[in-house]
């Protein structure tokens, strides 16, 4: 295509490139991209197989009203304090549309999600960046930065690491626009900012049904807040954003609390097991808050990846700075966790 016909701002742009996803069925080990290694509750199974009808001609609730009711019951908010989206991405972009316009800052620590990059590109935003010189310290220079709108990942990703709620807070109190904390990981980790909702009208926190619930091809995720952050949300939303299978696939995963607990309770454990495992290996390991751990190979990370990608197994590699040499490795099942430390030790 023509540069001529392309925006200016677009002209040499860097995409986010989502996680490698193989042809299912094909036998790899996929630890690439943070799914959960069981499946969803049977009531989502159940839900969605009664759902699958002849309504599905008809467009879903706009504003996906009982998910919305769903979730609100379950966190003791009202449903005004509630929205939905197609996966935790849409929200991080209706953040984008709601809250800045071309010439505007967005501020966030480094290294995080890297979809916060191309999205200050698209919307012709400067990205205001902080670089964490601890990954479980969140940057001093965040709190005082003046953008209107500052993403905090946390648990973060790729590190796991998770920053403390005193700093946090700072972060959120001393700034005059909207900080959205993306806690996505944060049903593994020991503590939410859940509470910041009681005491600021300034915090949106992000969730997802795709890693805790099992529910990643799915795509639904929803935000917390208060009722006039989450009004503006709703303004700049797509009109049926979350379709009717969705939406009920999210009713009954929130409703089935005691199995998304079994979820969560085997993936910590095998989590805190397969970093032990990998230290045994050589492998320099980030104490993760998440359903993935951090880690540095004893070997170029290159050599490594590649080895396992020859063994069908997956996880996923970042070459640029600061943490260049670094594999984040999803928590699976125990049977992959045997199959991936088989491999490594031949190719280590």
């Amino acid at each position: 295509m023509p540069k001529s016909l392309v925006r200016k701002a677009l002209q040499g742009f860097q995409p986010y490139v989502p996680g490698e996803q193989p042809p299912d069925a094909e036998g790899w080990v996929k630890l690439n991209t943070n799914e959960s290694p069981l499946p969803p509750s049977p009531r989502v199974i159940e839900a969605i197989r009664e759902a699958a009808g002849e309504t599905l001609r008809l467009y879903p609730s706009p504003t996906a009203a009982p998910a919305r009711q769903a979730i609100a019951r379950r966190f003791g908010l009202s449903p005004d304090q509630v929205t939905v989206g197609n996966g935790g991405d849409e929200l991080i972009e209706m953040c984008f549309r709601a809250f800045v316009g071309a010439g505007d800052r967005v501020a966030f620590p480094t290294p995080t999600y890297p979809l916060f990059e191309p999205l200050c590109r698209i919307y012709e935003v400067e990205a205001s960046t902080h670089p964490t010189e601890e990954f479980a310290e969140l940057p001093a220079s965040l709190a005082p930065d003046p953008a209107p709108l500052k993403f905090i990942v946390n648990p973060n990703s790729p590190t796991g690491a998770l920053f403390g709620p005193a700093e946090v807070e700072a972060a959120v109190a001393t700034s005059s626009g909207v900080v959205v904390i993306d806690e996505a990981y944060v049903d593994f980790a020991p503590r939410s900012c859940l509470p910041l909702l009681e005491r600021h009208d300034n915090v949106v926190l992000l969730r997802t049904f795709s890693k805790s619930y099992g529910l990643a091809g799915m795509r639904i995720g929803f935000a917390l807040g208060p009722a006039e952050v989450i009004a503006t949300l709703d303004s700049v939303k797509e009109s049926y954003n979350v379709d009717r299978l969705a939406i009920v696939a999210a009713v009954a995963a929130v409703e089935d609390e005691s199995h998304h607990r079994k979820v969560v309770e085997e993936v910590v454990l095998n989590r805190g097991r397969l970093a032990a495992a990998l230290e045994e290996l050589g492998f320099e390991v980030v104490p993760s808050a998440a359903n993935f751990v951090f880690v540095r190979p004893p070997q170029p990370a290159s050599g490594v990846v590649a080895g396992l990608r020859e063994r069908k197994v997956l996880v996923r590699h970042y070459d640029r700075e600061p943490i260049a040499g670094w594999i984040r490795v999803t928590v699976g099942t125990s049977d992959q966790h045997e199959r991936l430390l088989e491999a490594l030790k031949e190719i280590l």
